[in-house]
């Protein structure tokens, strides 16, 4: 679908040190991706809410209480097995697209701000838990198209194609994130967006070189590719961050209060859920309150209500994991201690 650039430097052939040398930048990141998952595995399991907020995954009231850093840890983390191996195919095909056609340096530029913006865009969207570097390679997308179409009269019939291939593969992909549950669309959009946007100032654009000899004879004529320069990429770079910080300050105003309140909303209806037996409402319910707040003052509350619920549904394991945190965080009331202890006795038979 997408045919070679003449100025997309990459290895016709060879060995692995060809494959490094072609995409440096790309394969730093992603051995950074997956040494980040392999520590999240380590610390509990990638897909632990828990081990997520702690290791650096987009959260909402800590960056609404000044934690920024967190717009840029995820764009480093996965959420699961699958969740790293499809983002790293696309790193793969895109990443290394992008990387030999705009230099490693714009690369890195156009992946990190397409990342942060794309956690910006989720941040505003509301406040749960993500992580994953969907946002940066919709940014790598948009940058490719850009590139296509300032370049299109160099590349001749293979723009057109490409830039359709491209434009196909972003409508999947947005087709199936409105289509399936777990997706961040927003991450999507926000990346999608900015990679495009910061693509327009740093997209290396074909040039035509004109070479004189003797007596100002024309001696030759040729298409050349100047990438942006340094000062470029910085200063684009640097504009960008900036843009984006002033949203998420923006955004943050009132943000906690916000999430303080859904959070007591969530709680409410589970506990009117659960007194009403409908304990697969009623675990819901708290799941969602503790994303959007696992820090709040109802954190044994909430777990007892999610353990009462997957014990009704059958799902012991998860009930006895939860009912132990609700313990563990601890009770004011005596009667919500004992339901715990006597409920959590049960289970498992001590």
């Amino acid at each position: 679908m997408f045919e070679r650039s003449p100025f997309q430097r990459g290895p016709e052939g060879g060995g692995l040190s060809k494959m490094l040398s072609a995409n440096p930048a790309m394969w730093t990141v992603l051995a950074i991706n997956v040494a980040y998952f392999l520590l999240l595995e380590l610390a509990g399991g990638s897909e632990n809410v828990e081990v997520l907020i702690k290791y650096g995954a987009k959260y909402g009231p800590d960056i609404a209480d000044g934690d920024y850093w967190r717009l840029v840890t995820p764009v480093f983390m996965h959420i699961g097995a699958f969740h790293l191996l499809a983002n790293s195919i696309s790193l793969l095909i895109f990443g290394g697209i992008v990387e030999r056609s705009y230099g490693w340096r714009a690369f890195l530029a156009l992946y990190l701000a397409a990342g942060v913006a794309g956690n910006v865009a989720s941040y505003a969207a509301g406040p749960t838990v993500g992580a994953g570097a969907s946002g940066a390679i919709f940014g790598m997308l948009g940058a490719f198209a850009v590139y296509l179409y300032l370049n299109r009269s160099l590349l001749g019939s293979s723009a057109p194609g490409s830039l359709g291939g491209l434009a196909l593969i972003i409508i999947v992909n947005v087709s199936l994130g409105l289509t399936t549950t777990g997706v961040d669309n927003w991450a999507h959009l926000g990346g999608l967006i900015a990679g495009t946007a910061i693509a327009l100032r740093l997209s290396p654009r074909a040039t035509t070189e004109i070479t004189y000899g003797l007596n100002r004879r024309l001696v030759r004529t040729q298409a050349v590719v100047r990438q942006a320069s340094m000062a470029t990429i910085g200063t684009a770079t640097v504009t960008a961050f900036a843009v984006l910080i002033l949203i998420t300050v923006l955004i943050s105003l009132g943000d906690s209060d916000g999430n303080r309140d859904l959070t007591e909303n969530l709680t409410g209806r589970a506990i009117t859920a659960l007194l009403e037996e409908r304990f697969d409402e009623a675990s819901s319910l708290a799941r969602r309150a503790l994303l959007a707040d696992p820090e709040n003052d109802s954190l044994a509350i909430l777990y007892l209500i999610k353990g009462l619920g997957e014990s009704q549904q059958g799902n012991t394991d998860d009930a006895i994991q939860d009912l132990t945190r609700a313990l563990a965080y601890g009770f004011t009331n005596p009667e919500s201690r004992a339901l715990a202890q006597n409920e959590l006795s049960r289970l498992t038979g001590r």
